[in-house]
């Protein structure tokens, strides 16, 4: 079906770091939507609004000011020193950059057009080196950038097919989470990516290279939901540490230990579940108890969580353990839910508009754990059915607290940490995990 898909968040920062090496603060960015949890499905139905537009104008601008701010990097970036906005040089430049922008050639046409900008931008600032800006700023701020277009092109008769530059910019995102290079857009040109050994091989070309690790990279961003991570807020007198380098820190965490273990370990997704790897700075370390010295500010290395520790694999993570809370505690139904409806792809109702939401506030003389609260909601009628299938799942993970970190009590009382897993019970989060990696239903 023939389809526009509006670059997510990911997508498009990504793409401006590879092009122009500068960082896009991606919460500032419009908002990604998901269609079946997953946002490269929901950019074919997303609205981008007014503000949202300017904003893609204004990371653009900062990106491309990356590099044209600095003579250096614009030379080496222009590759040439132009003597007229309309020289051999500027046109030469922006069909070059062009072609990997807008994943296809440039034609004469749009090609003057930026040219033109360039003129006009010259003429009026009296520079060169601004009309080459801004006329890179014009072909990163374009549709044809923003939007991934799969039109097709005529295969017989009313049919259509996906052309070698849409199944180009389609293997891109999908395997890079970004543009595709040169390589890939010349197998385009010679007609490589229209037939299946030619996909094949191109993809097996992507995978092996470095930034191949950004598909399950991606996978994971998407399928965890870790977009949310970055806007999550907390009770800062309760979590002072909680800031946007912790969060920041726990969105890598995530991505890239799904990562090593498809690429290092070549291993099983359910092994996702009972992996002990984490990437951590020194305070996402600190956090996890484990040893951050030697660490420097910024870094990040590969650890291993201690075998007889309290949590294990991807759901002891506090990327997923943050999330699924509030500003002041952790939520067993919401966790329960995440993992009811996505690990096991059995969809919970939402409550009746007639049921309450809260959970009854404890008497000061009379304390009571979350899940004698929990406990106490579901004999409310309406609450029951859709708690038995949340809870269970999400109360293992009740020695986290709202950011995702250890603790033994709540509210004074010593936390009972099983809960259920397909009928079984189960200790606590560690034999959670150990259960869904042994689970036929969880792949």
């Amino acid at each position: 079906m023939a389809a526009l898909r509006r670059l997510t968040r990911s997508q498009f920062a990504t793409a401006l770091a590879d092009i122009f090496g500068a960082e896009v603060q991606r919460s500032r960015l419009d908002s990604d939507n998901y269609t079946g949890n997953f946002a490269v499905i929901g950019a074919a139905s997303v609205v981008t609004s007014e503000l949202g537009a300017e904003r893609y104008l204004s990371a653009v601008e900062a990106a491309v000011d990356a590099v044209f701010s600095d003579d250096a990097k614009r030379s080496a970036f222009v590759g040439c020193e132009p003597t007229a906005a309309d020289d051999a040089c500027v046109r030469g430049y922006l069909a070059r950059v062009g072609r990997q922008a807008w994943r296809r050639p440039l034609t004469d046409e749009e090609l003057d057009g930026l040219v033109t900008v360039a003129q006009t931008a010259s003429t009026e600032l009296e520079s060169l080196t601004e009309g080459t800006r801004w006329a890179t700023v014009a072909l990163f701020s374009s549709l044809d950038f923003l939007y991934r277009a799969e039109l097709g092109a005529p295969a017989g008769g009313t049919s259509l097919r996906i052309s070698g530059y849409e199944m180009a910019s389609r293997l891109a995102f999908l395997l890079w989470n970004s543009l595709p290079d040169d390589a890939l857009l010349d197998d385009a040109a010679s007609g490589a990516l229209d037939t299946t050994a030619g996909v094949l091989a191109a993809a097996e070309r992507m995978l092996s290279a470095p930034q191949g690790q950004r598909s399950v990279g991606a996978f994971a961003e998407d399928y965890m939901r870790l977009d949310r991570v970055l806007t999550q807020a907390k009770d800062s007198s309760l979590y002072p540490e909680y800031g946007t380098n912790l969060q920041a820190a726990m969105v890598r965490d995530m991505r890239e230990t799904w990562e090593l273990v498809a690429f290092q370990d070549n291993a099983s997704a359910l092994d996702l579940f009972s992996t002990r790897k984490v990437v951590a700075n020194a305070e996402l370390a600190t956090l996890y108890g484990l040893d951050p010295s030697g660490l420097s500010p910024g870094e990040y290395a590969v650890m291993e969580l201690p075998a007889d520790g309290a949590r294990v694999g991807i759901l002891g993570k506090m990327a997923f353990l943050s999330q699924f809370a509030n500003q002041k505690e952790g939520s067993p139904t919401l966790r329960g839910r995440f993992m009811r409806e996505i690990t096991l792809c059995t969809p919970v109702e939402p409550p009746p508009g007639n049921v309450a939401l809260e959970l009854p506030e404890p008497l000061p003389d009379e304390p009571m754990t979350k899940r004698d609260r929990l406990a106490k909601h579901r004999t409310e009628v309406g609450c029951a059915v859709c708690h038995a299938l949340m809870d269970p799942m999400g109360l293992p993970f009740e020695n986290f607290d709202a950011i995702g970190r250890f603790r033994t009590a709540d509210r004074g009382l010593t936390i009972d940490a099983s809960g259920e897993f397909e009928g079984a019970t189960v200790a606590g989060s560690k034999e959670l995990g150990s259960a869904m990696s042994a689970s036929p239903a969880v792949p």
